[in-house]
Order: C-alpha cells, then structure tokens, then sequence
C-alpha cells in the first residue's frame, strides 16, 4: 500500500517536474532585448571570382559577446534559391540554416561560397547573410562578389594537344588552363607581355588534374619575348584566395620536352608551382634548349627550374622560396647563368629542405629491378649571381664518378653562402649579407649602402665560355658598365 502512495505521489509531481527542467533549459538562451551577435566583418567580399570555375569560398566569424547561450533561430540568403551564393554552417550548405547555438563567450565559422553564371560575362554580385535571433532582431553581413570572365584551354584530367600550329594569346583577359595543354608537331605558343595565365589546380588536387604546359615535338614556347618585369607574363594558380598565394604545388608548371626547340622565356612570373621549368635533355639543333631573362620564380615545391642534361642559358633572373631546390642540374647538361639571384629563406608556408643549387652528374634510375647512376657530362658557368639564403651551406655539387664523365664547373664573382664548399671559385664572396630590400615580399633588390655585392661584378666573360652583360638589368635599369652590381638588379646610377 506505501508503494502505491508513492507511485501515485511521484506520478502527480512528475509534470511539475518536468516544467522546472524544460524552464531552466529555456532559461540558458539569452532572450533580452539588445543582445545580439557580433560579426568580425559586415560585408564579405570575394575580390575576383572566374564565372566558370565553380565556386569560390570566403569564411568569416560570429561572435557571442554575452554569458548566456544564443540561439539563433534562422540565418538565410536574403536572395534566397534565386541567389548566386550558398552558405555552410556545421557542415550543411544551403540558403539557410536554423536552431544554430552559438556557447556564451564563444564563436562560430560561417562560410559563404558564391558561383557567378559565365553567361552574365564580368558583373557584380550582392546579397546578404540575415541572422534572427530572440534578443537581436535582424542583423545581416553584406555579400559582394566581382564575377570576372576569362578564356578557357583544356580540360581537367586530360590532354588538349595544338599541332602544326601557332597558338597566339593575347593581354585582353585572363587565361585559364585546364589539365594538360600540349603545344605538338611543330608547333608555337606565343605569349605578349600582359597575358595572366591561372594554372588550375590546388593542394588538394589529385596530380593528374593539375595543370601543366607542355611543349613538345620541334615546339617551342615564346613568352613575353624581348620583354622584363615591367609587363610581364604570369602563370599562377586559379585560386584567387589570399591564403593561397603562399602555397606551392598548385599545378605543374611548363615541361619543355627532349625534343622541343628555341624556348624563350622572358618578362615571366612563375608561381605556385611543383617545378617552375622542368627542361629535358639537350638541345636537338645547337642552341640552347631554354633561353630565360628577366624572370622572377618563386613559391614552388621541388625547384624553380629543373634541368635534366639540359642547354639553358638564364640571364636577369630571380628563383626564390623552394621547399627543395631553387635549380638541380641532373645528369649533367650545358648552363650558362649570369646576373641571376637565387634566395631562399624559407618564407611564407614553405619549409626549406635542401640547398639552394644542386648540380650532379648523374641521374638516379630503376634498371632490371635495380637503382643505377646514369651519368652524362655537364659544364656549368655561374657568373655575377647571389646565391644567398638561411642555410650554412646553399651549393653542392655530387659526382657519381663511375663511369667518368667531363664535368665542369665555376662560380665567377658571386655572392654565394657556403660552409665546406669552396671549389672552382674565382673572385667570389662569401657568407656576407647580401641585403635584400624584403625578402618576405620578394624584392630581392640589394641595398647599395650595405650589400657587399654592389660594384663587384664581372663586366667580361669570364671564364671562357660564358657569355658578357647584359647591359640592362631584370626591371630595365642600365647597369654599371665597368663594375655592375651582382644579382638580377642593378644599382641605379
């Protein structure tokens, strides 16, 4: 019978319990008046978006300044299914969101993409991310998107080959390349200066999606010929994000194969690549496999400019910022760079690794099942360079030895950072500053006041072999002709 008393007591109390729990529930959402979110912009803006790419994302924060839980009922596209743009908010995308907490004192990420009809060509696009919450009312953050139009070559995961043909772009607009653009079968692509060529790809891109120029059979590459830094060229990566640009390994670069012919490479900008240049063997017809001047390439993973037995001849170039290498020579090869500025000092996101420059006689390959040195001869001139960065020791130079090839090598009146290395060096300085204007920015201009390597230059061509000047420097400016200064930029006179 005291059961029963109980059980019909407990039953009785049981809703006046359960009030007592939902109250307090309902008690931990702020509900006065005045409290609301705070954002940490009011309007989100996607500075450039391609009108074919998909979409673009931009993120930002929302804030609960208070001591009690806010619960924001809805948040929704003001141009709701008609809009360009989606929002994500705990991993939902969609034009809108409800029953979002946001924890006292706490934060949350709102991300917004937008996608702009290539149809609509280059146009502005506005809308409006709208909060409502108890206390708060309505608040909104402004959406603002510039859709901009560009041409597109190629196509994602596959090879788009250009035979017996010029392909000649032009500075109108931007470029936009897509898988592998293969230029065959004598054939030319030329590129004046101006042209932005947006490599597609990404971090997280699966490699064979990247993109890639490639120049093959009696081809040839022409960009921005004759012309420097003043106009130049630039192959870059699609992703307009600021937090990209610091990133490599976004696309794969320009290949030059072992038979492509008179490469010129001049006024260009090379980034966000794996390889900036990857050069294959020899010259098939006596002159250089790659003529590059005035160049600047940088935020790459594996190397600036890869050479594997190759004819290059550089003048008036910076290679900078490479997790691995800024040049490798392998398996020998003929280079000639004069007035060139090699600097790594491991900025922004990139993680150095190796030195600076790595020539070596040999290549590394699998034969019946087995890794084999394949060795080859190499001559390399490098003559009124920096080659400058936070290592001890920023050259090496690694001989197989078996078989015994010709190998050559000679460093003429450079800026070099070395410890042990100190072979074939002629009127070189060594481990002084150079004093690089900002290395973070990538201006790679000496300071005539300080930097040991002003007026210390070589006006001759020496040793045998190299080749003289050149008289202007990588912007145009008239070098000293008697005691230029070192490095890809001359000291105004």
């Amino acid at each position: 019978m005291q059961f029963s008393i109980f059980k019909i007591t407990f039953l009785l109390a049981l809703p006046f319990f359960l009030m007592q729990i939902t109250a307090c529930q309902k008690d931990q959402f702020i509900t006065k008046s005045g409290a609301g979110l705070e954002f940490s912009l009011d309007t989100l803006t996607f500075d450039t978006v391609f009108t074919n790419l998909g979409n673009a994302t931009r993120r930002f924060k929302v804030y609960n300044r208070h001591n009690q839980i806010i619960m924001i009922k809805s948040a929704y596209l003001g141009g709701g299914d008609q809009s360009d743009y989606q929002i994500n908010i705990d991993g939902l995308s969609g034009t809108s969101s409800s029953d979002i907490e946001v924890p006292a004192g706490d934060s949350i990420y709102i991300f917004a993409s937008v996608f702009i009809d290539p149809n609509n060509g280059d146009a502005v696009r506005q809308d409006s991310i709208m909060f409502e919450t108890e206390g708060g009312g309505t608040q909104k953050v402004i959406l603002h998107a510039y859709g901009w139009n560009a041409e597109y070559i190629g196509q994602v995961g596959y090879l788009t080959t250009y035979t017996n043909t010029t392909l000649t772009l032009n500075n109108s607009k931007p470029y936009i390349f897509m898988g592998v653009i293969a230029i065959d079968s004598n054939s030319c692509i030329v590129i004046p200066g101006g042209t932005e060529i947006y490599m597609f790809g990404g971090p997280t891109t699966r490699p064979g999606d990247r993109a890639m120029l490639y120049i093959g059979h009696n081809s040839c590459i022409e960009s921005n010929k004759g012309g420097n830094l003043n106009n130049p060229v630039e192959f870059k990566t699609h992703r307009l994000e600021e937090d990209y640009q610091l990133i490599t390994f976004h696309h794969n670069g320009i290949y030059l194969s072992k038979t492509s012919r008179d490469n010129f490479i001049d006024g260009t900008i090379i980034r966000n690549a794996v390889d900036g240049v990857f050069v294959d063997s020899f010259s098939t017809n006596g002159t250089y496999k790659l003529e590059m001047n005035n160049c600047k390439i940088f935020n790459v993973e594996r190397s600036g400019v890869l050479g594997r037995g190759a004819h290059i001849k550089m003048t008036n170039t910076v290679i900078a910022n490479s997790n691995q290498f800024n040049f490798i020579g392998i398996r020998g090869g003929d280079y000639n760079f004069r007035h060139c500025t090699f600097a790594n000092f491991g900025s922004g996101l990139v993680s150095r690794s190796e030195p600076i420059i790595s020539y070596r006689d040999y290549e590394i390959q699998i034969i019946n099942g087995q890794e084999v040195a394949v060795t080859d001869d190499g001559t390399a001139y490098f003559t009124n360079c920096i080659i400058y960065g936070n290592k001890n020791e920023e050259i090496e130079v690694l001989t197989a030895e078996d078989p015994f090839v010709t190998f050559d090598y000679t460093f003429t009146n450079c800026l070099m950072k070395v410890d042990t290395f100190s072979q074939n060096m002629n009127s070189c300085i060594t481990n002084q500053d150079p004093f690089f204007v900002d290395e973070d920015e990538y201006d790679f201009k000496i300071d005539s006041t300080a930097s040991a390597a002003d007026d210390a230059g070589t006006p001759s061509s020496i040793p045998s072999g190299t080749f003289s000047g050149p008289n202007f420097d990588i912007i145009g400016v008239s070098r000293n002709s008697n005691n230029p200064a070192i490095g890809a930029y001359a000291i105004p006179n």
